[in-house]
């Protein structure tokens, strides 16, 4: 599928390139190596638009003029005036002599030109219509049927929430009430580790409650059996409650990616298609 598509855009690349130099050549005045050129072109590109075949057809036929050879010259326009009957070269781009060359031309072809202006004149009245036609069958429809009410709100999920903590995942995902639950668990679980953590420097840090070995119940100074004791209670609940956070917050990570989707459609009824600004996560 790709090799097609990229043989088209490589040959339309090249016949633009063809037909931007012959017309630099004749812009330049170099008007034999226009003339060849554009006849190269033409020969090359039997299947090329209208517009550029009557770009390359007014190159040749104004170059030829400009060599001397007429009889190439009104071969080329009339294959120019053959794609658009009602041509006309402009006059303040194209020297006197030529516009009247040219204008000559089509007066001697005109009896051929009619019939050819009269088909381009049906083919525009029928396009019209059919026009007409589509635009006067849609609007039957939207009548009979009323306007369109079928409303799609979309929402693009932000990836980044999959990691974020206190259940940002589960509210985007809209899982409001798991999203509850994981934030009141983390936010408690981090108290009290954090708590934990400020309690113990304030025990361990007290200096009135040092001691001495010479001190009743000092086994271990600087810290008294009873404040050692509590000091490894408070330790085991900072890290279990610590471990435990870590813990529900990869919970809350896995189960963001598995109910994640980056883009949600959802269809509204009319009543809910009113203007809306919000923020949800």
């Amino acid at each position: 599928m790709i090799a097609p598509l990229l043989a088209i855009v490589l040959s339309a690349a090249s016949q633009s390139q063809d037909l931007k130099r012959a017309r630099d050549r004749f812009e330049f005045g170099s008007y034999a190596e226009a003339a060849g050129t554009a006849r190269a072109w033409l020969v090359d590109h039997p299947d090329a638009s209208p517009g550029d075949a009557i770009e390359a057809y007014r190159i040749l036929g104004i170059s030829e003029f400009k060599l001397g050879d007429r009889a190439q010259a009104r071969t080329a326009f009339v294959s120019l005036l053959s794609l658009d009957p009602d041509h006309a070269l402009d006059p303040f781009l194209v020297e006197p002599k030529v516009v009247e060359f040219f204008d000559q031309v089509k007066r001697e072809n005109e009896p051929a030109l009619a019939p050819l202006r009269e088909r381009r004149r049906v083919l525009r009245e029928q396009q019209r219509l059919a026009d007409e036609a589509k635009k006067r069958l849609l609007s039957e429809e939207q009548a009979r049927s009323g306007p369109p009410v079928k409303v799609i709100r979309v929402e693009r999920r932000i990836y980044l929430f999959n990691w974020m903590p206190f259940g940002a995942g589960q509210f985007q995902n809209g899982h409001n009430g798991k999203g509850a639950t994981l934030a009141v668990a983390e936010v408690t679980l981090a108290a009290v580790s954090l708590g934990a953590f400020f309690f113990h420097n304030y025990v361990s840090q007290d200096p009135s409650r040092h001691c001495s070995p010479s001190s009743r119940g000092c086994s271990n100074p600087p810290y008294t059996d009873s404040d050692r004791k509590l000091l490894s209670q408070v330790d085991v609940v900072k890290y279990v409650s610590a471990g435990l956070f870590w813990a529900v917050y990869a919970y809350g990570v896995v189960d963001a990616h598995i109910y994640y989707v980056p883009r949600v459609e959802t269809e509204l009824s009319p009543k809910a298609a009113g203007v809306k600004l919000s923020w949800q996560f």
